[in-house]
Formats: C-alpha cells, structure tokens, sequence
C-alpha cells in the first residue's frame, strides 16, 4: 500500500492528466462534491484533471496524513494553487478502494469553496 501512497504523493506534486493511468483502474468511479453523478472512466478522470490543471497550472496536493484498512486507502491532503494572482489553499481527503493496486471507486471530500480566492 505505501507503493500507491508514494505514487499518489508523486502524481500531485506535478500533475499531469496523461499520467493519471499510474493511479486509476479504466474503469474508475469517482465521486466529487457538488457533482450530482459520479465520474466513470480513466477518460473523464483523466478531463477533470485536465480541467483543475487548466483552472490552476501550478496546482499541488500534499499528503499530511493516510491510513490504509484492507483494500481501503485514506489520504488527507493540503491543496495549493494561485487563482486570479492569489495564493490559496484548501484541504481535503481521498478515500480510495484499490485492486491490483490502483484506484476502482474513489471519494472525494473538500469544501468546494476552497479553491477560491478570499475575500479581503
């Protein structure tokens, strides 16, 4: 499991949307806040990174806790990003179900006002 932890750490220190194979199973099934359905496929996994990449090119998530139960991977992590020349953060965790050691269902908590610039 902490081969996956460690590629996970590596994938979100430069994501790149063609790399997200290392991570996921084709038949990924990711749930994210705000999304009334859940993303399916390596391909539309592949597009939302691409579209956070887009969003916020110098996007970086750090792991500052995980913990692992059977096949479950947990892994909590700290966001940056730059958004309209301002620096901002956000936290979030990953709880993932591995199989072959890559992710087959994932869920995705944060607060989707996180990726925003504060107000001053």
């Amino acid at each position: 499991m902490s081969d996956f932890v460690n590629r996970w750490a590596a994938f979100w220190s430069a994501p790149d949307p063609d790399r997200v194979h290392t991570l996921a199973a084709p038949g990924i099934v990711l749930r994210y806040p705000g999304q009334a359905e859940p993303i399916r496929g390596i391909e539309a996994w592949k597009a939302r990174v691409a579209s956070v990449v887009e969003r916020f090119p110098d996007v970086r998530l750090e792991i500052t806790h995980h913990a692992t139960s059977g096949d479950l991977c947990f892994i909590s992590w700290r966001a940056t990003a730059t958004s309209e020349g301002t620096p901002i953060s956000w936290e979030g965790i990953d709880r993932m179900l591995l199989k072959d050691g890559v992710v087959v269902d994932s869920m995705v908590a944060f607060d989707p006002a996180g990726p925003r610039p504060r107000a001053a």
